[in-house]
């Protein structure tokens, strides 16, 4: 899953979360969280879509 600049789908990208990273959350807007990776240390905005909640771990 893309790590986005913005929480919208257009956004430039800025790294990629891959399956099974867990990530830190920040913040919400709608659907979307602003998470630092804990694998890359890379932060950025993520889809809710993608991602277990619960834990925050990318399903994809």
């Amino acid at each position: 899953m893309t790590i986005r600049a913005h929480a919208t789908s257009n956004s430039s990208a800025r790294g990629v979360l891959y399956k099974g990273h867990k990530f830190t959350v920040h913040k919400t807007h709608g659907n979307w969280h602003y998470i630092t990776d804990k694998a890359t240390g890379v932060t950025g905005w993520v889809s809710g879509s993608y991602v277990y909640r619960e834990v925050y771990m990318c399903l994809h």
